[in-house]
C-alpha cells in the first residue's frame, strides 16, 4: 500500500486499467483455449466418421468381388477346362474357353476397380482373360499361386499392383487346378482417393495390409517411410482407426487412418493442419495479438488520460508555486468547459480575493508600524524632556550661568530637531543631531566623559534612517555605561560602509558584567524576555520596521572593554527613504 501511495498519477492510471483488463483477457484465453479444444474434437470426430464412411464405401465395391471370385471356384467350364481338357473335343474347347471369358468379362465390369480378370491353367499352361487366350507367366502364376484370406486380407501386391488372387484348390497342392486373380486398377483407386478428400485439400492413401503396396491421391507427407511406421505401429497397438500429427518442415497434417477388418487395407486421409484449424489459429493469432497490443494500448490511453488531467494540474501546480513565492498577478485561462475550468475560475477568483485582502492587511499593517512608529518616538521625547529639565535645573542651582546658556541652546537646537515633520532624515543630519547631544551631556557630565564620532563614508551621507535612532544608543551610554564610571569615561561612534550593508557602532568603556551583557543579548535576540529596560528593543524595532528583518541591533564586548551596540542596515539597490524601504 505504500508503494501505491507513493506513485504518481500515469503508473496508478496504467496499473488500474491493467486490473480491469487482464481479468477479461484471462478469461477469453481460457474460453478460446477451451473453445478450440472442442472445435478440433468435434472436426476430428467428423473427420473421422468421414474416412469410416469412405471406407465402408470401398468395402461394398469390393465385396461383390470377393463373392464372385469364390463362386467362380466352383463354376463348371473353369472347372472341366482345367481337370478335363484332355477329353475335349475341340469344338468343347473353344466353347468352354468363350463361356468362361463371357464370365470374366462380367467379373470385369461388375466394378471400376478391376483392371482385368483372368484364370491361370497349370494343366494347360495357359492363361484365359476376359480379352485374350495367351501363354502363362510362370513368374506371374507363382506370384499369384498363393492363398489369401478372403475374409480378411483379400488382396496381395505384385510388381507395385494390387490383386485379388484365389487358387484352386486351396490346400496343398495350392493353386494346381487353377488360379482366379483379378488385377486392380491403380488409376481407378488414385480417382477413388480424389474424391475422398475433403474440400479438395490434403491427400488420400491406401495401403496394403502388409504395407508392400500403397497408391496416394493428393498432397500427402513426403516421408512415406516414416509415415508406414508410425501407421505400423497404430495398426499393431491395436488402434484399428483414430488420427495422428505429423509434421513435416513448415507443415503440419493431422492423419486420419481406418482399417477395414474385410478388406485388409488401410485407408489415411491426411488434411492440412491450416485447412481446418486454421481459422482457429488465426483466431487465437488475433486474440493472442490483443493481449500484447491491450498493455501497449493500455500504455497510450494512460497516457493521453494522464495529459489530459496532468497538463491542466502541472498548470495549477505551477500557478500555485507563484502564489507561494508571492506573485499574485498571474491568472489562469482554460478554454474547455470541464472541471479543470471551474478550479481555474476559482483559483482566478481566491487569488483576486486574496490580493484585496493582503493590500488592505498591508494598509492597515502600515498604519500600525506608523503609529507604531509615533508611539515609540513619543515615549523617547518624554523620557529626555525629563533629563534636559533636570540638569538645566542643577546648572542654574548652582550658579553655572554659561553652561545654562550653552545647555538652553544645543537644548533649543535638539527640540528643533526632534520636532520637525519627518519620520526620517539622512544620516548625516541624525550624526550632526548627536553630536549636539554629545555636546549637552558633555556639559552635564562636566566634560568627564569624552565622545569621538568617526568620519562617516560619503556613500552613506544621504542614507535616510528612522529620525532619533543613534541618539537612544548614545544616551545608553551615558546612562548605564559611564554613569558610575570613576575614571575618564569614553564614547566612540564609528561608521563603516560594508557593500551590502552599513554598520554604525556605539561602544563605551565602561565597565561591562558578563551577567548584564548576557541580560543585553536577550534583550535583543528574544522577543520574549521580559525586561524593565526596552529602549534598545524599541531602537531594534524602529530599525527593522525601517528597513526589514534583515537589520537589526547587535550587543557585544568591544575593544574598550565595555558594551559595543552595533546598528545593521541592509543596503539593497540605490539608497531609498527608509520610510519606503522594505517594509514587512
Amino acid at each position: 500500500m505504500n508503494i501505491l501511495r507513493r506513485l504518481t498519477l500515469y503508473p496508478k492510471l496504467v496499473l488500474t486499467f491493467l486490473v480491469i483488463i487482464i481479468p477479461f483477457v484471462t478469461i477469453s484465453l481460457l474460453i478460446n483455449i477451451r473453445s478450440k479444444r472442442l472445435v478440433r474434437n468435434e472436426i476430428t470426430g467428423s473427420m473421422q466418421a468421414k474416412v469410416n464412411y469412405y471406407m465402408n464405401a470401398l468395402e461394398d465395391d469390393f465385396g461383390p468381388l470377393v463373392t464372385l471370385q469364390q463362386q467362380y471356384t466352383l463354376d463348371d467350364d473353369i472347372l472341366n477346362l482345367a481337370y478335363s481338357s484332355i477329353i475335349m473335343s475341340s469344338e468343347q474347347y473353344t466353347k468352354t474357353i468363350m463361356n468362361i471369358q463371357k464370365k470374366l468379362l462380367i467379373l470385369k465390369n461388375l466394378s471400376p476397380y478391376v483392371e482385368d480378370a483372368f484364370v491361370n491353367i497349370p494343366s494347360l499352361n495357359r492363361k484365359i482373360s476376359a480379352l485374350s487366350f495367351n501363354d502363362l507367366n510362370p513368374e506371374e502364376a507363382a506370384a499369384l499361386n498363393q492363398m489369401a484370406n478372403t475374409y480378411e486380407s483379400p488382396f496381395l501386391a505384385y510388381r507395385n499392383h494390387l490383386w485379388m488372387s484365389l487358387p484352386y484348390p486351396n490346400r496343398p497342392p495350392i493353386g494346381e487346378g487353377f488360379t482366379i486373380a483379378l488385377e486392380i486398377s491403380s488409376h481407378a483407386i488414385k480417382d477413388s482417393l480424389s474424391g475422398f478428400l475433403i474440400d479438395g485439400n490434403g491427400g488420400a492413401m491406401l495401403i496394403s495390409d502388409d504395407f508392400t503396396w500403397n497408391e496416394t491421391s493428393g498432397s500427402v507427407p513426403a516421408n512415406r517411410d516414416e509415415l508406414k511406421s508410425l501407421l505400423h505401429h497404430q495398426l499393431d497397438a491395436g488402434s484399428m482407426s483414430g488420427y495422428d500429427i505429423f509434421k513435416e518442415d513448415n507443415a503440419t497434417y493431422y492423419g486420419f487412418y481406418e482399417k477395414s477388418a474385410k478388406l485388409g487395407l488401410t485407408l489415411a486421409i491426411f488434411v492440412d493442419e491450416n485447412s481446418f484449424i486454421g481459422p482457429l489459429k488465426q483466431y487465437s493469432y488475433w486474440l493472442w495479438s490483443i493481449c500484447i497490443a491491450a498493455p501497449l494500448l493500455i500504455l497510450l490511453f494512460s497516457y493521453q488520460l494522464y495529459q489530459v488531467i496532468h497538463t491542466p494540474l502541472k498548470r495549477l501546480v505551477g500557478a500555485f508555486k507563484g502564489l507561494e513565492k508571492g506573485d499574485l498577478s498571474f491568472r489562469l485561462n482554460y478554454r474547455s468547459r470541464d472541471e479543470f475550468n471551474y478550479l481555474y475560475l476559482q483559483y482566478n477568483r481566491t487569488v483576486s480575493r486574496l490580493q484585496d485582502l493582503i493590500n488592505e492587511a498591508y494598509v492597515h499593517q502600515y498604519q500600525i508600524k506608523v503609529a507604531e512608529l509615533k508611539q515609540l518616538q513619543s515615549q523617547i521625547n518624554p523620557h529626555f524632556l525629563y533629563n534636559s529639565f533636570f540638569n538645566l535645573y542643577r546648572l542654574a542651582k548652582l550658579h553655572e550661568n554659561d553652561k545654562v546658556i550653552a545647555f538652553s541652546k544645543h537644548l533649543g537646537e535638539y527640540f528643533k530637531y526632534v520636532t520637525k515633520n519627518a519620520d526620517s532624515v539622512p544620516l548625516e543630519q541624525e550624526i550632526k543631531f548627536c553630536r549636539s547631544y554629545a555636546a549637552i551631556q558633555g556639559i552635564r557630565f562636566d566634560d568627564h566623559v569624552r565622545v569621538y564620532f568617526g568620519e562617516a563614508p560619503q556613500r552613506l551621507h544621504q542614507l535616510h534612517v528612522p529620525k532619533l535612532f543613534l541618539q537612544p544608543l548614545v544616551e545608553n551610554a551615558y546612562q548605564h555605561g559611564l554613569e558610575d564610571q570613576i575614571e575618564e569615561g569614553l564614547v566612540m561612534i564609528a561608521f563603516e560602509d560594508c557593500g551590502d550593508h552599513a554598520e554604525i557602532s556605539v561602544e563605551d568603556n565602561g565597565a561591562m558584567s558578563n551577567e548584564k551583557l548576557g541580560h543585553i543579548v536577550s534583550l535583543l535576540t528574544n522577543s520574549e524576555y521580559k525586561s524593565d529596560s526596552e529602549g534598545l528593543r524599541n531602537v531594534q524595532m524602529r530599525i527593522r520596521l525601517s528597513f526589514g528583518e534583515d537589520a537589526g541591533l547587535r550587543a557585544d564586548r568591544g575593544a574598550l572593554g565595555g558594551l559595543r551596540l552595533t546598528i545593521i542596515i541592509p543596503l539593497k539597490g540605490e539608497l531609498t527613504d527608509a520610510s519606503t524601504h522594505n517594509r514587512r
